[in-house]
């Protein structure tokens, strides 16, 4: 079982730091984000428990834990939780079982709150995956147009790269027991977004809105503050955003290239 082959990861490696990573986004039936995201933390911290090992744990948490906050925006970390989605509250409820193995057992516990993650290798699931694949098969063909879902919303992107450079700090310098935001404090719509991917084909490329993309459940506005975090490690983003689109377009023109070859 994957228990069993846990267990046998852990004794072997003897960790002092773990980067809890694994998880779902999506999932066909709703269930299965909660046996990821709940129940395999639980599993770990259980395991750990059984072995008497106490290294220190970074669990990597989501914005969408907010969800509908009444807080004032930006988000910190003492807004409430208001989650909307069946994933965002796998994550809420992910957090409140890792903090319990922290106040129970005594595990070390860091918890980033990661706002909307973006950059290279970014699944194609995801909307500026998705918009920038279908630009570069546009590429192929001097232009055509893309399909979207809605453009209305706002949200707070951080480059993956400088995520993990928080990751890396968190383990250095970041308290146990403390949730921490990693953002970079700037709301960005979704179409801005898509008029930068644009603006970086030398091809004629249109979009057209596909109304089965749309979301019902979709937040108009999330923006997050990370003084918290920045105070105490130094962290900053130092990736742009238009940098982190123009390395997610080259990406999909390598992936693409490779899938012709």
């Amino acid at each position: 079982s994957n228990r069993s082959a846990l267990r046998r990861a852990l004794e072997t490696s003897q960790p002092q730091t773990v980067f809890h990573l694994a998880g779902l986004l999506r999932a066909a039936q709703y269930e299965e984000l909660y046996r990821a995201n709940l129940l395999g933390t639980i599993a770990l911290f259980e395991t750990l428990a059984e072995l008497g090992q106490k290294p220190l744990v970074i669990l990597a948490s989501s914005s969408a834990v907010y969800g509908l906050s009444s807080g004032a925006q930006p988000l910190t970390e003492k807004s409430p939780l208001r989650p909307l989605t069946h994933y965002a509250v796998s994550k809420a409820a992910q957090e409140t079982a890792a903090l319990r193995f922290f106040d129970a057992q005594g595990i070390p516990l860091v918890v980033l709150r990661m706002f909307n993650l973006l950059g290279p290798g970014q699944p194609s699931q995801l909307a500026f995956s998705a918009w920038a694949k279908q630009i570069v098969r546009a590429e192929k063909n001097g232009g055509g147009e893309i399909l979207t879902g809605s453009l209305d919303s706002s949200r707070d992107f951080v480059d993956v790269r400088d995520a993990v450079r928080a990751l890396d700090l968190a383990a250095e310098k970041a308290l146990p027991g403390e949730v921490y935001n990693v953002c970079s404090g700037r709301a960005v719509t979704m179409r801005e977004c898509l008029d930068i991917l644009l603006s970086l084909s030398p091809h004629p490329i249109q979009a057209r809105l596909d109304p089965s993309r749309l979301q019902k459940d979709d937040i108009p506005v999330q923006v997050g503050g990370s003084r918290k975090f920045s105070r105490l490690t130094g962290w900053k983003p130092q990736i742009s955003l238009a940098q982190s689109l123009a390395d997610l377009l080259d990406d999909w023109r390598r992936r693409i290239e490779l899938e012709l070859e």
